[in-house]
């Protein structure tokens, strides 16, 4: 994580460290119904959306 956000959330950023993760929606879709590229699901293509 970013010492700015540590910073911000309160944390000494010279004593603290973190990492970020996590499963979205999206990338469980991938999964799901094999999608290849994630910003498939972000374009707009209503060919590709209508799938869904």
């Amino acid at each position: 994580v970013h010492p700015n956000v540590l910073e911000a959330a309160g944390y000494n950023p010279d004593r603290y460290m973190g990492f970020a993760f996590g499963m979205g929606i999206e990338r469980i879709a991938m999964l799901k119904y094999g999608i290849d590229d994630l910003r498939s699901l972000f374009e707009n293509d209503y060919r590709m959306l209508e799938q869904f």
